[in-house]
């Protein structure tokens, strides 16, 4: 049997492009419905906390000024080169695995479609409660996942500063986009620098800590910029800030919430029985969307489960690596390999 590489990759720009398509027409269902949408961000007339959300409105309309498209046809760009640019590193980081590498063809047959199972089931929630940040984000959680592991073969002198500035960058730029995200991840990955509960970091556990802190600060700084320096004038309206009451007393948000998170909870519960994830970059992602879930159900509404798909989608290689490890057999001639 053949390995599943090239047909794997094959469907997942299928998947990404049938994705992405339908995102394209509901930009262009809103825009229809209101042909100024989007454009109270970019004018800085917005009410929080999506004012705070300033840098895909901004790419958006300076794409379509100077292309000389719609906003909606901007957005629908971004949205495609960072979903298909996620997808590829996140099964490049999958294909990189021990539980991948060990596995038989057929398995690996096995773990190709259940990744694309995964990545069709969260992209098909991209349209709920659509927001341009959401796959943006994705493509911003999945570049530091990238960096942060040794599985990226970066080498040579240079390879520890790229790395480094790299992580500090992207956390700026997700400062513009959306902060929370990106300070959950760096938190998650300090926490397991901090704790030794993980190892294999492509900067070894000190430097990798020193830079998760100095992200987590500069993703809050920006954040506090945003909110205090350039809008302070922006306000929450008649959205309230703390939504608990509501998503406790809210029946159809805890049924999407309940069928899009399915996948993470049982990662969860894998996790916590195992109580060994030797992985620390994904363990760190694991820990930082657990912390995220908590800040989501507290200010967030939980219907809209798009929220979480930035983290749902970096998650895939570790839910399938551990689908394999549960379920398959390795062959004896495998078992070796690091």
């Amino acid at each position: 049997m053949r390995e599943p590489n090239r047909v794997a990759r094959l469907l997942l720009a299928i998947v990404v492009c049938s994705s992405v398509f339908a995102d394209y027409w509901e930009y262009s269902r809103q825009y229809h419905g209101a042909p100024d949408i989007w454009m109270d961000i970019v004018r800085g007339t917005a009410d929080a906390p999506q004012q705070y959300r300033i840098g895909v409105p901004w790419l958006g309309d300076w794409i379509a000024r100077h292309a000389h498209i719609g906003l909606r046809h901007g957005l629908t760009l971004l949205d495609l080169i960072s979903a298909m640019v996620a997808a590829y590193v996140l099964y490049a980081l999958f294909e990189q695995s021990v539980a991948y590498r060990r596995a038989s063809n057929a398995a690996r047959w096995m773990g190709a479609a259940a990744f694309l199972f995964l990545l069709h089931l969260y992209l098909s929630w991209v349209t709920w409660f659509q927001r341009p940040e959401t796959l943006p984000s994705t493509l911003m959680l999945a570049g530091t996942l990238l960096l942060a592991s040794p599985r990226l073969g970066l080498t040579g002198v240079a390879a520890k500063p790229i790395r480094v500035l790299g992580m500090l960058l992207m956390a700026v730029m997700q400062g513009f986009i959306r902060a929370d995200l990106i300070f959950t991840l760096h938190l998650g990955l300090l926490l397991v620098c901090l704790t030794g509960l993980g190892e294999g970091f492509a900067l070894g556990r000190r430097l990798q800590a020193m830079t998760s802190l100095a992200a987590t600060l500069v993703s809050g700084g920006v954040q506090f910029y945003l909110m205090h320096v350039v809008y302070p004038h922006a306000t929450y309206g008649k959205t309230a800030v703390l939504e608990v009451k509501h998503n406790l007393t809210n029946p159809v948000g805890m049924f999407a919430f309940m069928l899009f998170m399915i996948p993470w909870v049982w990662l969860i519960w894998v996790a916590l029985k195992r109580r060994t994830l030797q992985d620390g970059p994904e363990l760190g992602a694991l820990l930082g969307s657990a912390v995220f879930v908590m800040m989501w159900f507290t200010v967030g509404r939980i219907e809209e489960v798009r929220i979480f798909l930035p983290y749902a989608v970096v998650l895939i290689p570790l839910t399938v690596e551990c689908a394999l490890e549960r379920f398959v057999s390795y062959p004896e001639s495998r078992t070796n390999v690091a």
